[in-house]
């Protein structure tokens, strides 16, 4: 199991971001070219415990794939967890550092099922690559859509 974690400062609200991370249909114009689309299988209860998400996904070599994902552990404008069924955990918590400034905070640990264990190293390298590049996308699309509720 791979376990990758980084920080990003971002001039923005937590609440803003909040509500972009929550915006499911937001996401595919922010995390290319990794995430192409993200749905829900089943709600959660009222803070979204329980949320059962797919994710569909490009990596190298042009694979195509999906992922379940279910939300756990949520404190709402916080953070929550994840988890997929191969057993990949990922954390994610917002450091409101101002009114108009958070410090995202991830954590991911990856574990790949055959055949994709047998890249791992390069999956893993183009994973953390974009998953970091999403969040500073997200940043930048919330600058460019000042009016974006949150």
């Amino acid at each position: 199991m791979k376990q990758y974690s980084y920080t990003i400062d971002m001039p923005h609200s937590s609440e803003r971001i909040w509500t972009t991370m929550q915006d499911y249909d937001k996401w595919p114009e922010f995390a290319k070219p990794m995430v192409t689309g993200i749905s829900i299988v089943e709600k959660g209860d009222e803070k979204g415990n329980g949320l059962v998400r797919q994710v569909h996904y490009k990596l190298p070599l042009g694979i195509k794939g999906k992922s379940l994902e279910r939300v756990h552990d949520i404190e709402p404008g916080i953070g929550y967890t994840y988890t997929t069924r191969s057993g990949t955990v990922g954390t994610l918590r917002l450091e409101k550092l101002s009114p108009d400034s958070t410090r995202l905070h991830f954590t991911e640990k990856v574990k790949y099922k055959f055949p994709f264990s047998l890249f791992e190293g390069r999956i893993q390298k183009f994973v953390e690559k974009y998953n970091r590049k999403t969040m500073e996308n997200m940043s930048a699309w919330l600058t460019e859509h000042p009016a974006y509720p949150g």
